[in-house]
């Protein structure tokens, strides 16, 4: 069962990732397929003034009829030669005039699922990535159960349960029938009545629970104040966090190496003497791309260019959007009072690859 996961120009890049990478890592019949419009690697520029750093703006006022939506997937069908069997999943960025989450083509096994506004339901602090995942996942399974947009209709449950099958209009009943992520006795029946081959539901279930974990030890981490580990690969430039969800933070090279100095310091360091540290940087910048010219980092130094600010502007602003302002607080570059400017975190809860 091929599934292809696309996105429209609405749609962050570093949203799609973090969604097609736990989707891919689910393990099942069903194969997920990135977008052939996607490198799916962030542009590794270091030029910090053109305008390509940081996250790509969600265009909250875009609205696109369910039509338009189904269009885009079937263009990139025809672009790409799509299987009619496959099914294609659109990551969207823009509202949809009947302010649905996501819908179904059941003719042409179109798909949407809207990437915006989740923060209303869920709080600023959720990681909008397991609710997509949710959401492909309860759309993959409905096809297997119903055969056209009536029988779905006919099936769903106009007061809340926390199923699958909560038509939640009131969009707030949203939270309880993905924070259960679960069926309800009815649901369960019809699957039994159906041949849905059980490591297909197997793949499905399990992704769910992982997502309902995930979105349950979030909650509770940010009201208990745990600290999740951090694993730092620089070859990669990620920051992974495997306590949150597997949440992958991408940096640049020049962000890698200074986010790289600033772990190596837990004690801080003032702003204004990043000079002392030009070596330091240069070798973790090196070590990074192999580019062994000072010139490359240099210009970090200079505060009155503002990079450096900058540098640190981004990465707080990519930790924050992966991880929510609460469970970032401690791994965000941050300067309280005449301190130094430090990363919070426990060393004893980061791991530096290679």
């Amino acid at each position: 069962m091929n599934v292809h996961i696309i996105r429209d120009e609405h749609c962050p890049l570093a949203v799609y990732q973090n969604v097609f990478d736990k989707l891919s890592k689910s393990i099942g019949i069903i194969n997920f397929i990135k977008s052939k419009d996607d490198a799916l690697i962030q542009d590794d520029t270091d030029d910090m003034f053109d305008g390509k750093e940081g996250e790509e703006p969600l265009n909250k006022y875009h609205f696109l009829s369910f039509s338009q939506l189904y269009d885009i997937c079937e263009k990139y069908r025809l672009k790409y030669n799509i299987d009619t069997n496959d099914h294609v999943f659109l990551l969207s960025g823009a509202n949809n005039y009947q302010n649905w989450f996501s819908n179904m083509d059941h003719e042409r096994n179109n798909y949407f699922v809207q990437v915006t506004e989740w923060e209303l339901f869920f709080g600023a602090e959720i990681e909008v990535s397991f609710i997509l995942c949710y959401q492909v996942m309860a759309w993959l399974l409905k096809r297997k159960l119903f055969s056209s947009e009536a029988e779905v209709m006919d099936a769903v449950h106009t007061k809340a349960r926390g199923c699958m099958m909560d038509f939640c209009q009131n969009k707030r009943d949203i939270t309880l029938k993905i924070r259960t992520a679960d069926l309800c006795p009815d649901c369960l029946n019809i699957i039994k009545s159906k041949d849905v081959p059980l490591n297909f539901l197997n793949q499905v279930f399990s992704l769910w629970e992982e997502i309902r974990k995930n979105i349950i030890f979030r909650e509770r981490a940010e009201f208990l104040n745990r600290t999740g580990r951090m694993i730092i690969n620089p070859p990669k430039k990620t920051l992974f966090f495997p306590d949150y969800g597997d949440i992958v933070v991408r940096l640049q090279p020049k962000e890698m190496a200074f986010y790289q100095l600033f772990i190596s310091e837990p004690n801080g360091i003032n702003m204004n003497s990043l000079i002392d540290h030009a070596m330091t940087l240069k070798d973790f910048y090196f070590k990074i791309t192999g580019n062994d010219d000072i010139a490359a980092t240099s210009n970090i130094y200079d505060i009155h260019d503002n990079v450096a600010s900058q540098l640190l502007s981004n990465i707080n602003k990519k930790l924050v959007g992966n991880l929510g302002g609460t469970l970032a607080s401690c791994y965000i570059i941050e300067r309280t009072y005449n301190e130094p400017h430090k990363i919070r975190i426990n060393r004893e809860y980061v791991t530096l690859l290679p």
